[in-house]
């Protein structure tokens, strides 16, 4: 059997440590994908960053609910204002999406998955 030369040698040795590496950084990720390095105060962060998501949306639409409510009763000119209703009188509600829980929680763990 013929010999490796030294360039062929080094080549062969880049594609290992290449494949090597690669095989390390695919089983890092996949252990952060799957949210075993996560601190309990990066699992705080990603709750309070989805509370934060929720709340914009809320009020986003509280803001647009609000909008058309006083396009709805905007004065033109020459016309008359609206009367305000006295307290007590059926006031039509402004009602928003009610959030299901109080902070969002982190979904459920993947199942494993088994590579050969």
């Amino acid at each position: 059997m013929k010999s490796l030369t030294p360039a062929q040698s080094l080549v062969l040795l880049l594609f290992a440590g290449v494949a090597i590496s690669g095989w390390f950084y695919g089983i890092h990720w996949k252990r952060v994908a799957s949210g075993d390095l996560f601190s309990s105060e990066e699992k705080l962060m990603i709750r309070l960053q989805d509370q934060i998501r929720s709340l914009t949306e809320t009020n986003a639409n509280l803001n647009e609910q609000l909008k058309a409510y006083s396009e709805e009763t905007e004065v033109t000119d020459g016309a008359v204002p609206p009367k305000i209703p006295a307290p007590g009188s059926n006031i039509p509600p402004v009602t928003a999406p009610v959030p299901t829980q109080l902070a969002p929680a982190l979904p459920s763990r993947p199942q494993k998955v088994e590579s050969h």
